[in-house]
Formats: structure tokens, sequence, C-alpha cells
């Protein structure tokens, strides 16, 4: 018995390790469901017609449409998705009916093709419904374009797509059920995993002794990209939980959540800063984090922080042991062991060494992953209340960072100026709805537009290329207008899938031909392809077209249509369809890249600086609003914004793009925007912890309106395409002669680097007129 447990242990470690890499790397195991639900999907499918004698026909359209059906119905909900999946029969019967009846009349079936091609993409407006019920029927007659059936079979064709709807809804809500309460769980240990990859890299950084600058750098690359990967997975916790807790608990989470994000990058930044011994303390080291290509010049070790770094190393195991959600202690708030006892800050905050607030800081992150903890202890399937508790909001009851002397500097009376009114910071009004896009002006018009000329032309030249496989060239004109924007997204998704299409059919070309006569092992490998397809899709379109491809290679062996000549045409169909989609996008209702960016970056600044008025106006009002979970929704918001920027920039910020300073500006922009949305869930978290209005008698909440009101105009500012760097005449602030207390001196301080980060955006953005393409095209709204 203790031979099979000891032989067991083993086992079970070896698990726990590949679920841990398995949690941080997707989190809530996202890619890894759906790839399942398709895998499963279709094997369900093909064994139940299987068992049923329908032929390979049948097969294949019962097959193709479970593996596309599995991998586009998405929604936040159980409920939505049954919607759809309902509806999604009858969709499926009616374009597999119309392509069956019209296959007689090439002309008419051509044209009714690219018809549903338009509404394919026209109907991406109503969101994932309308997207999944699009796929489908333009998959469905895809399908039926290479699978002829004479009209006499369509009850068989009916039966087949049902029983594969059938199996489909079995997979998804019956045998791999993904609820919103159970992806919340996923996610709620995937946050775990991250802190505990976070925890290794603050170690490995802190424990520097001996390593070469080139190690250090080494290691800086891995913090940074397991601090993003947390912050990712923060995100999308906060996303989720609203679907499966009561509205007071999810709340409570997302404040958690974004206070242990911040507290673990403020460790970060603190570690970063302690590591200096030349006088570089007044250096933001957020840009470490954020900005391309910085470094830290120094060696790196911890001089004099033995015991943090030996706290540092022993982080893993303590944040392992706070309060596991799997097992949750019963009692009051756990307390993080080891951690050191809260404690005030001292009067004097010069008094405090860089070592000393790095410990500080050690300290927060480790009391906020304790109440992090304490926040998930609640069943996500019961959707209760929380309970009452008068402290919910403000977080633990952690120490605050002692400030440095340097940061805490007096306040400085500048030029008279008028006094500022009572309410320096009144409610924003709400928000005015955008104006309404019509006609060709909407996205999905123009899309659809574009869709329905490339495809006209991906036909006619396909058709030449080969009369049997013309499809292909249509699908990859159509494929490279999914889920993108502007022409360039378009033309980057088009090399993607060009890449990966000679990958595939390179690989194919070997596989195909040992695999000749092994039908098993050819369909194994097939189901592999199919899960690879599904898992990568969302992380790179190069690798699910790579798997796609060969998918095409081995399923034409185990039908008896391989042969060499069909990859090569599989190429060239793919390079011309590709051409067709790109052509479209730039002669047909053109949207250039950098007329996209702009807009998500006016929006981006805009998001800034709502959140930055939201938490000066709690700082400094007397009045109950916002509310800490605003301030948190604020900058959630904000993040979002910026990361769908980020989206947008990539094919500015490809490593092959043709235009490098563009390329180099676009990525410094971005990081200041990062460094920016960091400063701005700081500045939230400390806002969160205030009591309203808790400036309101301190001799600093002068210089704190006036910063706050200069941050946010400078922002403000940018966002109308104004580049000057000069925020526009607004109502001055006149400090008092008062010093601020050492908290105070850091929310200052944040709102001071931020304003530092605006105006160096300023400068890196072109003039208004100026013909700098930088970063993202960006000529000036003014000019224009």
């Amino acid at each position: 018995m203790d031979a099979a447990r000891d032989g067991a242990g083993p086992v079970r470690g070896a698990l726990r390790a590949v679920r841990d890499v398995l949690d941080a790397t997707d989190p809530g195991l996202v890619r890894l469901f759906g790839a399942a639900h398709t895998v499963g999907a279709i094997c369900l499918t093909l064994a139940v017609l299987w068992a049923l004698g329908f032929g390979t026909p049948f097969l294949v359209a019962a097959g193709s449409s479970a593996l596309v059906w599995s991998m586009v119905l998405t929604g936040p909900k159980e409920g939505e998705q049954a919607v759809t999946h309902a509806l999604g029969l009858p969709v499926a019967l009616l374009s597999a009916t119309a392509a069956v009846l019209l296959a007689p009349y090439p002309v008419v079936s051509g044209a009714v093709f690219v018809v549903l091609l338009f509404v394919t993409v026209y109907v991406r407006r109503y969101g994932p419904r309308g997207t999944a019920l699009g796929m489908n029927g333009f998959q469905m007659y895809f399908v039926m374009q290479f699978v002829p059936l004479p009209a006499d079979q369509l009850p068989m064709l009916w039966a087949a797509l049902a029983i594969a709807f059938a199996c489909g809804a079995v997979v998804r809500f019956v045998l791999l059920r993904t609820s919103p309460a159970r992806s919340f769980v996923r996610l709620r240990r995937s946050v775990r995993a991250c802190l505990e990859d976070v925890a290794e890299a603050l170690a490995a950084l802190a424990g520097g002794d001996g390593a070469t600058p080139r190690d250090r750098s080494g290691r800086i690359t891995a913090l940074r990209r397991r601090l993003r990967r947390l912050h990712t997975c923060a995100l999308m916790l906060q996303d989720s939980v609203e679907a499966c807790a009561a509205p007071d608990v999810a709340e409570r989470v997302r404040t958690r959540m974004t206070e242990t994000d911040v507290r673990a990058e403020r460790l970060a930044v603190m570690l970063l800063k302690s590591g200096q011994d030349d006088g570089t303390a007044a250096e933001d080291f957020a840009h470490h984090l954020h900005l391309p290509g910085p470094g830290v010049r120094a060696g790196g070790t911890l001089a004099g922080g033995d015991a943090l770094t030996a706290r540092l190393r022993a982080l893993p195991e303590t944040l392992a042991r706070i309060g596991p959600p799997e097992s949750p202690a019963r009692g009051g708030a756990p307390q993080a062991p080891g951690a050191a006892p809260a404690r005030s800050s001292p009067a004097a905050a010069g008094a405090v060494s860089a070592v000393g607030a790095a410990d500080q800081a050690l300290t927060d992150f480790e009391q906020a992953a304790a109440a992090l903890s304490e926040a998930f202890r609640w069943s996500p399937g019961t959707r209760p209340a929380a309970a009452k508790d008068p402290d919910a909001a403000k977080g633990p009851a952690a120490a605050r960072e002692p400030v440095p002397a340097r940061e805490s500097v007096p306040v400085r009376e500048p030029a008279p100026a008028e006094a500022p009114a009572p309410e320096a910071f009144p409610a924003a009004p709400p928000a005015p709805a955008p104006e309404e896009q019509s006609g060709l002006r909407r996205p999905t018009t123009r899309a659809a537009v574009q869709v329905a000329c490339g495809a006209t032309l991906a036909t006619a030249g396909g058709q030449l290329i080969s009369a049997d496989h013309w499809y292909w060239a249509v699908l990859a004109c159509w494929m490279v207008f999914f889920n993108t924007s502007s022409t360039g997204e378009i033309a980057l998704k088009g090399s993607r899938r060009v890449a990966g299409t000679l990958a595939g059919a390179l690989v194919g070309l070997f596989v195909a031909s040992a695999l000749a006569g092994y039908p098993w092992p050819a369909f194994v490998l097939t189901l592999v392809c199919v899960f690879g397809m599904a898992y990568t899709a969302a992380l790179s379109y190069t690798a699910a077209t790579f798997f796609i491809t060969l998918m095409i290679a081995l399923l034409s062996d185990l039908l008896g249509t391989y042969t060499n000549g069909l990859l090569l045409i599989r190429i060239a169909e793919t390079v011309f369809g590709v051409l067709c989609g790109v052509a479209a996008a730039v002669v047909v209702l053109p949207r250039e890249t950098g007329r996209r960016t702009d807009e998500l970056l006016a929006d981006a600044l805009r998001a800034l600086a709502d959140a930055v008025t939201a938490t000066a106006r709690r700082l400094t009002s007397s009045a109950s609003e916002p509310s800490p979970e605003v301030l948190v929704r604020a900058a959630h918001t904000a993040d979002r914004h910026v990361e769908e920027l980020a989206r947008s920039l990539a094919p500015l910020m490809h490593p092959v793009a043709p235009h490098r300073a563009r390329r180099r500006t676009s990525l410094y922009v971005l990081g200041l925007l990062e460094t920016c949305a960091y400063h701005v869930r700081v500045l939230a978290v400390e806002a969160a912890r205030e009591a309203p209005g808790g400036w309101s008698r301190s001799p600093a909440m002068p210089l704190l309106k006036e910063r706050a009101r200069t941050v946010a105009d400078r922002l403000e500012a940018l966002a109308a395409g104004r580049t000057d760097g000069e925020r526009p005449p607004s109502a001055g602030a006149r400090p008092g002669t008062g010093a601020p207390t050492p908290d105070e001196a850091r929310v200052l301080m944040h709102f001071r680097r931020m304003d530092d980060d605006v105006r160096a955006m300023a400068g890196a953005l072109p003039r208004p007129g100026s013909a700098d393409p930088a970063p993202g095209g960006r000529r000036g709204r003014e000019a224009e």
C-alpha cells in the first residue's frame, strides 16, 4: 500500500506540475476546453453516423458542421449558448438545402455564394450570435460545393446535420460542460498559478548575486512576461465574475483582484529601484516593465536586504498556503504566513531605505494576496449576497510604502492664480452615445462590401488555377477579413495564413506519404490536427493554418484523393485568395491602419483621463460617489482600451514591418500608455482605500487637484489631436505650503509620473500637419 502511494506521489506531482503550467499559460483553460469541445463533437458525430450506416458524403458534411460550429459558438452564459445552438440547426439546414438545389445552376450558385459571404460579414454587428450563425450558414454552403449530393438525398443530409447538432449539444452542455461558475473556478486557479510564477521571477531577480548583466536582463524579461500574463488573467477573471456572482460579491472580487495585480507590479518596481545605488531613485522604474529595451544599469544585488531576499524566495510557498480556494479555511481573514505585521508609515518619509520600501511593498503584496483569497471564499454556483463588511471596499489593512526623501518634496507655490471652485472635479455627465455610423461608413458594411468584391475576384481567378478547388481561394480571401478592422491587420493576417499554409504543405507532403495505407494512424493524427487548430486559433493564426493544411492532406489521403499536386494547388489558391482580399481592402472603401489606430488611441487616452478624474474626485469630494467599484471599473476600462490599441498596432510593430521608425515610435507610445495604465491602477487602489474626501482637509489637496487636472487635460488634448504637449487653459489651483504625508506624497508622485509620460507621448506623436507617420499614420486631426 505504501509502495503504491509512493508510486502515485510522483505521478500526482507531475500531473499537478502540468496543470500549473496549463493554468498559467491558458487562463481558465479556455483554449483547452474549446479544443476538447471541437474534437469531442466531431468524434461523437462520426461515431453515431458510422454506426447508423451513413455514407462518406454525409460524414464529411456533418463532421465539417461539427468542427466549425464548435469553434464559433461562444457566449458568456450557457442560456445564450443554448439559444444560439438551437438557432444554428435551421440555418445549417437552409444553407445546405440551397447549396444542393442550386448546384445544377453554376452561375446562380456562385452569385448566392458571394451574397452569403456578404451576409456572413454583415451580421457580425449583432455580436457573437450573429457571427456564429453567419459562419454556420456560410460553412454549410461552402462544404456542399465539394460534397455534391442529388436532391433526393436531402432527407439523409438533414438527418446527418441534426445528429451533428445533437452530438455537439451533448458534448458542450453535458459531457464537457463549461458553465460560468466552472470557468470562474478555473480562472481562480489560474490566478494562483500566475501569482506563484510572478513570485518565482521576483525571487530570481532579488537573488542576483554573481549574475551577469545579460542574466539580469533575462530575468527582467521573464518577470515582465509573467506580470503581463498575470494582468491578462486578472482582466479575464474580472470580466467573468459578474456572470456567476451577485453584484456586490462581483465588485468585491474585482476590487481585490485589481489590488493584488497592482501590488505585484509595484513590488517588481520597488525591487528594480532597490537594486540601484547610483542615485537613480527618482527614475520611474515602471518603464523597465513596459517600455521596449530599457535595462537596469547596476548589478541588482539587494545590499543589506538578506531578510527581504529570504522572504522573496519563500514567497511561492507562502502564496500556496494562503487560503487555497480548493480547501478554504474557516474563520476570519487569513494572514500571510511569514509576512510582517501591518505597520504605519513613519512621519519622516526619507528615513526609510530603498530596501525598506521594497520590504513594505512585499508586505502589501502578501496581504493583498491574502485578501484576494478571502474574497474567493464563496461558491460560484450559489450566487450569494456578500456579507455585510464595512471595510470590504477598502482592502486589507496593509501598510503603505514609505516614500524616500526625494519623493516627498515640499509643496512649491506656483505663480498666483485664481482660487479653484469649491468642486474642482464635478461629477462627469453621462458619456454621449457615439455617433451611429450608417451606410458604407459602418465597419461591418464596409467589410462586407470588401469581402464580396474580393470573393468575386477570387472565384474567377480560383477557377483558372483549379476548377475543382477554387473554393480555397475564396476561403482564404474571406478569412483574412475575419476579426480584422484595418488594411494593415488584413495584410498581416494574410501573410500569416500564407506562412502557415506553406509550413503545413511541406510537412503534409512527408506525413501523408508516410501514412499511406495506414488509415487509423492517419485518422488519429487528423484528430490531433483538429485539436491543434482549435487550441492555437486564438494564440497563433499561423499555427492554426498549419494544422488546417496538414489536416487537409491527411483527409485527402483517407479519402483516396491525395496527390502531391494537391498541396501545390492549395498553396497557389491560398496566395491568390489572400492577394484578392488585400487588394479589395486597399481599393474598395479602404480603412487605413493609421486612421483606425488614431481612433483607438483617442479612446484609450479618454479612458485614462476619465479614470484620473474619478480618482481625484474620490479623494477631494465629500460625496459618496464615485465608489471604489467605479474606480476599479474605470481602470479596467482603460486597460481594455490599451489592449485593443495594442492589437490594432500589431501590423506596425511586426518585426518585418517596412517602416522601422514607425515601429519604434509605436512601441514607445504603447509602452508609455501601458505605464500610464499601471499608474491609473495604483491610483484607483489607493483612492479606493480612502474615505470619500479623504484629502479635503489636507494642505496638499490643492496640489493634487492641480496635478490631476493637468494630467486629465493633457490626455484630453492628445485625444483631440493636439500634440504640442500643452494643456488647454483651465481653472488653476493654488497649492498651499504644507508638506504632504508619505501616503499623499506617493499619490502625488504617481500623478507627476503620469504627467511626465503624457508629455513624452506628446513629444513622440507628430505635430498637426506633420508628414511624420508615427505611430499609426497620425497626421493630426486638425490638419485633416
